[in-house]
């Protein structure tokens, strides 16, 4: 039996969302589901309220991300639930606890070679002794850019509150100091069951406004943006050449999956640093469905066409093929 965790109301798309964008995000319950069920195999859904139950199930599927409205409920009884589930259960206590926290993540990316440096403050205080001009500065909680902002000019250091007041996660302490990379592409790199995928996606170059570092997205769902020409998000990304792997790069990823004993994760690079990675992310479509990636079992390239739909579940099989589910 399959324990299935609904997601949190918030992560619902809005109703005018791309059909693309529905297709590859919204509920992983749903996906999940649909999976078990083409499958045969039993599950029953539950709510964070059933958790004060006894536990029950062989194992558990849930969706803990970063929403502030989210993170206080799951928090509360994750620990529980590991007790009892233990690495049937993903996330597991390992990747669950490097997701939303960066000053975790730059730690396991030094032991490997490929982090940012960066300088942790955790007040106003320690921020403005060590901002300069040049510095990308990061909420150490949150994801998708919402806590991050770049000083680029003399007069924006007088105005690091109103910055910071306009991020995400009100808190915003602990964060991080890092110098900007200049780079011309980000590579999304992605580990999952058998292979490693990886795109590339131009940055843009020109801000309006510190907090609008490093997209201008405006205040539109990030979802709806997929199919926007121009966004900052996955439209348009394309697929690595067999020259741009680096196999110290796929190594490291590996490794790094290994510890933490997780079925999939995303990594963010500038060059050969990794900005951050997560356990769960949202699918990468790319500009054609042919791809490059490096075959985990065989230890080789090779070509691969997908369609949305195969995109869409690749993170739910990864999944459920780890816990021995399918």
């Amino acid at each position: 039996m399959v324990i299935l965790h609904r997601d949190h109301p918030i992560y619902k798309l809005n109703d005018d969302t791309p059909e693309l964008s529905k297709k590859l995000f919204g509920f992983y319950y749903l996906k999940f589901a649909k999976i078990l069920k083409s499958n045969n195999i039993s599950y029953r859904l539950t709510h964070y309220e059933d958790y004060d139950m006894p536990m029950f199930g062989d194992y558990f599927v849930g969706r803990f991300a970063q929403s502030e409205f989210d993170v206080p409920m799951h928090s509360h009884y994750f620990d529980k639930l590991y007790d009892y589930y233990g690495e049937n259960m993903w996330p597991n206590e390992r990747a669950y606890y490097y997701y939303n926290d960066k000053e975790r993540q730059y730690e396991l990316l030094d032991k490997y070679g490929i982090h940012v440096p960066s300088i942790v403050c955790n007040d106003f205080d320690e921020l403005q002794k060590n901002i300069t001009i040049g510095t990308v500065i990061k909420s150490i909680y949150g994801a998708g850019s919402e806590d991050t902002f770049y000083v680029w000019e003399k007069e924006h250091l007088n105005h690091i509150e109103e910055y910071i007041s306009k991020c995400y996660n009100k808190s915003f302490f602990p964060c991080q100091i890092q110098e900007y990379v200049d780079v011309e592409y980000e590579y999304k790199m992605v580990i999952t069951h058998d292979e490693i995928y990886g795109c590339k996606q131009k940055l843009l170059k020109e801000w309006n406004h510190p907090n609008d570092f490093p997209f201008n997205y405006g205040d539109e769902h990030w979802a709806s943006r997929v199919t926007k020409e121009g966004s900052g998000n996955q439209l348009g990304t394309e697929s690595l050449s067999l020259e741009e792997f680096d196999m110290d790069l796929l190594e490291s990823m590996i490794d790094i999956q290994k510890e933490l004993n997780t079925p999939n994760l995303k990594f963010d690079f500038l060059g050969n640093k990794a900005t951050e990675f997560t356990y769960m992310y949202g699918e990468i479509p790319m500009s054609s469905w042919k791809y490059n990636s490096f075959n985990l079992d065989s230890k080789s390239f090779e070509e691969r066409v997908v369609s949305i739909n195969d995109f869409a579940y690749k993170q739910s099989n990864s999944v459920l093929k780890h816990l021995g589910v399918i």
